[in-house]
């Protein structure tokens, strides 16, 4: 195909649901074309039965560590973090909530441009809400209140998530530590604080 791609072909028995998950993640991506959203380009199953993406293969660093290294200045850093709110309104546009919205899954490629990945935990909001919503992987940082009570999932899911991105590339630290902090007391610090 004269291109280079990403495959996502997680190990076998990686996770309970993997398959139905990834067929989700398929589904998603396949209806998300945007510029700032890596592609998808081809999906499938092996032999053994393991499911695999075949996506665009993306050139970059993680938003906050490009900011950093670049030195960039608060209007750069927001012009970057506009391209990323064009990305999520895509998405939501289209009743997708990423769910997992992180630094991680933000790339910047060397030309500057944005490039939000790994829709493995995204939700369709016309699907069922009794599905998707308890024991979903995400990132306790990031996460919003709703995620951890178990809560209803919504596009307010990702704008809290936004705003902690932003939080930490305008200031370079998160809005509360976690790192030494046991996991019931930032839970305790997301929820109430």
């Amino acid at each position: 195909l004269q291109r280079q791609e990403a495959l996502k072909l997680p190990r076998s028995g990686w996770a309970i649901g993997l398959a139905q998950r990834m067929a989700r993640e398929r589904d998603i991506l396949a209806s998300l074309e945007h510029p700032r959203i890596a592609r998808l380009y081809d999906a499938g199953v092996t032999a053994e039965g393991r499911p695999w993406l075949a996506m665009e293969h993306v050139v970059g660093a993680p938003i906050d560590l490009h900011c950093k290294e670049l030195r960039l200045d608060i209007r750069a850093r927001l012009k970057l973090f506009l391209q990323v709110a064009d990305a999520v309104s895509h998405a939501h546009a289209r009743l997708v909530v990423h769910r997992d919205l992180k630094p991680g899954n933000i790339l910047v490629t060397p030309e500057g441009e944005v490039r939000l990945l790994d829709f493995g935990v995204a939700k369709l909001l016309s699907a069922s809400s009794a599905d998707q919503t308890r024991d979903t992987p995400y990132t306790l940082a990031y996460a919003a209140p709703e995620q951890l009570t178990h809560g209803p999932i919504t596009t307010a899911t990702d704008v809290y998530a936004l705003g902690v991105v932003l939080f930490e590339l305008l200031t370079g630290r998160r809005p509360w530590e976690m790192e030494s902090a046991p996991i019931a007391t930032s839970i305790e610090r997301i929820l109430n604080d």
